[in-house]
């Protein structure tokens, strides 16, 4: 777990694409179909390959200069898995090694010597190995969690497999079943000599959520399939406008100044939050990021969780962080600019009538209030702060969990799009599923007698500092509301009381308001703009609803909190709650982005 390097953009996710098996163990394999075996599997990891490399090619552009890896993630079990290993290795790949508990243990399962010899070469020959903390050979719950490890760090999976349900925990049936699910493409290898390889994947019919079984999920394993599968995962959405928006991110340069205080400012002037030095210094957050990264790595590493190269991680996470908030502080400071300057304007206009002197001046101020508000809703339109700002927040809150459920292991990210069609749709889904395979497989052993451990520091390092934000989010937000609502009910207040005054003058002074009309006039003019400035800023934040939300997600945070502390020795329990804690946190995202995207900045 290193720390994130300074670069001068963000950085472009490396080529890497991650095959899996799962498949039957060696007594399953008729000895008459292992030479058909062999050669469809290396048919299809050949033509995987060769898909992959083409991918690459045609978008090289959206990927970083590093050497491109094929990694094929194995459990290494007698029959198949090894099987496939060693074709893996003979055409190129990276063998990552993942094995239900250690490896003494589990080598000794195996069903004879020649196994146990190939599991010792093919494990010194793996790049990447993990050891989980099952119980050994009867432990059918430790080879569900190999095959869900398996499953979260790879982008398809091959399936040497009858067919057949499964039969029991832990078995190749069970396996595939997860893999659907997940919405996992699966290379369906048949056992038998006789048979077609296909495919099986959800977003084959990406309008239902289908079955394993359902034909319409099927493909044969051909040139078309396997180079449509390949392409979607790989390369970024085809939409064009999507591939612009990842190259605007790719090519953002590092802000050290926030020169837009005027959000900052109101939080001040309110007594919501005071007015402080990361306000206008961008290059603190990034500080404060890489010392909390640092915790959260040795916090892990003293409850000896998997490891995991985290640095490239947290340097993405950094830029779609600090960028988020830059673009964040200079939206919400643009609006109240504009509802300022707006009300200023109002001002102005009528300002000549008890200022007349001063009217050239005063025109003057109005025709620059009014090119200010026009020229700062044009930059912020053309610099489109408003969509870098939900889009670069998004990234940030996807990749920021992606750190604890690598360390768990088993554990994965939801994927992106839908259930029906799990392929993304938008830039900052592909980014975030290529820089948590880009991570690769965590490598060490899990200590079981640590996993208590390991699950309360999850719960402190990482949903504990969520909980606390979504508190405080929802308090500031709930008083700034409150706070401009009473400002904005005072100032009308004043415009009616004002205009009571008038009314009253005119009957029992009116010579006297005649000779101070123009003030009347300039007080009744500017009040209610000032009011509808301050309603404006109010309904333009919406917070309130941010504040129900917030404090919603919190209380969802705290019970998965809660939960983890109290896990004793389960990985699997934990895995859970930690994916989950994930799935609140990027439900919240999603509410907050629909609330957000109708709030653009516009003068009508």
């Amino acid at each position: 777990m290193t720390a994130a390097r300074t670069r001068a953009c963000p950085p472009a996710v490396p080529f890497v694409f991650a095959i899996g098996v799962t498949g039957h163990r060696k007594e399953m394999l008729a000895p008459s179909s292992l030479l058909t075996l062999h050669e469809r599997l290396r048919t299809v990891l050949a033509t995987l390959a060769r898909k992959a490399s083409q991918a690459h090619a045609a978008n090289r552009q959206f990927f970083s200069p590093d050497p491109s890896r094929l990694l094929f993630v194995s459990p290494l079990a007698d029959g198949a898995d090894q099987m496939a290993a060693e074709v893996a290795l003979e055409l190129g790949y990276e063998l990552h090694a993942v094995l239900p508990f250690g490896r003494d243990g589990y080598r000794a399962s195996m069903a004879d010597d020649p196994s146990r010899e190939r599991f010792d070469v093919l494990l010194s020959r793996a790049t990447c190995s993990l050891e989980l903390p099952g119980g050994g050979g009867e432990d059918l719950d430790a080879y569900v969690m190999a095959g869900r490890a398996t499953i979260a760090h790879s982008d398809v999976v091959i399936a040497v497999w009858d067919g057949l349900p499964p039969r029991g925990r832990g078995g190749t049936g069970e396996v595939v079943s997860l893999a659907h699910e997940r919405g996992t493409p699966i290379v369906h290898v048949p056992v038998a000599a006789t048979g077609d390889t296909r495919i099986r994947w959800t977003a084959f019919e990406p309008n239902v959520i289908t079955q394993i079984d359902d034909p319409a999920n099927v493909r044969p394993f051909d040139e078309v399939s396997s180079e449509a599968v390949v392409s979607a995962i790989l390369a970024p959405p085809p939409d064009q406008r999507e591939r612009e928006f990842l190259l605007t991110f790719l090519g953002e340069r590092p802000r050290a100044i926030r020169p837009r205080i005027e959000y900052p400012l109101l939080l001040a002037a309110t007594g919501i939050s005071p007015l402080r030095r990361h306000h206008w210094r961008a290059d603190l957050a990034s500080k404060t990021t890489r010392a909390e990264w640092q915790s959260y790595s040795a916090a892990c590493e003293r409850a000896q969780a998997a490891s995991a190269p985290l640095g490239p991680l947290e340097q993405s996470y950094d830029w779609a962080d600090s960028l988020a908030a830059h673009f964040a502080q200079s939206f919400r400071s643009g609006h109240v600019f504009n509802f300022v300057l707006a009300a200023l304007a109002v001002f102005l206009g009528t300002a000549n009538l008890i200022l007349p002197n001063w009217a050239i001046f005063l025109e003057v101020g109005l025709f620059f209030a009014v090119l200010a508000i026009i020229a700062n809703t044009w930059a912020a339109n053309r610099g489109q702060w408003h969509r870098r700002w939900l889009d670069y927040r998004q990234l940030a809150e996807r990749l920021r969990p992606m750190r604890s459920l690598k360390v768990l292991a088993i554990a994965a990210p939801d994927p992106p799009g839908t259930a029906a069609n799990p392929m993304p749709q938008r830039w900052i889904e592909w980014y975030a599923a290529r820089a948590w395979q880009a991570v690769g497989c965590p490598a060490g052993r899990l200590d079981a007698s640590r996993l208590s451990e390991l699950s309360a520091t999850i719960a402190e390092k990482e949903v504990q500092p969520q909980v606390d934000y979504h508190r405080r989010a929802a308090l500031q937000l709930g008083r700034l509301n409150h706070r401009l609502e009473v400002l904005g009910y005072s100032v009308f207040t004043l415009a009616l009381v004002s205009s009571a005054f008038l009314i009253t003058g005119f009957a029992v002074a009116p010579d006297w308001v005649h000779r101070n009309y123009n003030w009347f006039t300039v007080i009744s003019a500017t009040l209610p703009a000032i009011g509808t400035a301050v309603v404006g800023i109010r309904v333009q934040g919406d917070h309130s609803a941010s504040a129900v939300r917030s404090q919603q997600t919190s209380l969802v945070l705290e019970h998965v909190a809660q939960r983890l502390r109290g896990e004793s020795s389960s990985l699997v329990r934990a895995a859970d709650l930690t994916e989950q804690a994930a799935r609140a946190m990027l439900a919240d995202l999603d509410e907050w982005r629909l609330l957000n995207q109708q709030h653009e900045l516009s003068i009508g």
